[in-house]
């Protein structure tokens, strides 16, 4: 899998992690931890090539056919403030 538009030290990686790991109730999601949130983006970022079905449309716009293509490379998309991936195109 190709990942375009990786940014290596954003600026969420500074912010530190604010959980308290002594409970579950502390802890992120439940608590609010900006760093646990943009890594868990980071995360979900896909690591291998995998498979999507896409129409095949006409001129006029209708479906001709459906295919299964293989994704091998996606853009990340980020946020302005802390760099933090906000989603990904392909």
């Amino acid at each position: 899998m190709k990942v375009n538009n990786t940014i290596q030290n954003n600026r969420w990686k500074g912010i530190p992690c604010k959980c308290n790991h002594d409970s579950v109730e502390t802890e992120y999601p439940i608590a609010e931890c900006l760093h646990c949130k943009f890594q868990e983006c980071e995360d979900s970022i896909p690591k291998e090539n995998f498979k999507i079905n896409d129409d095949v449309l006409d001129k006029n716009g209708k479906v001709t056919k459906k295919q299964t293509r293989t994704v091998k490379e996606i853009t990340l998309v980020h946020g302005s403030k802390y760099e933090d991936v906000i989603g990904w195109k392909f």
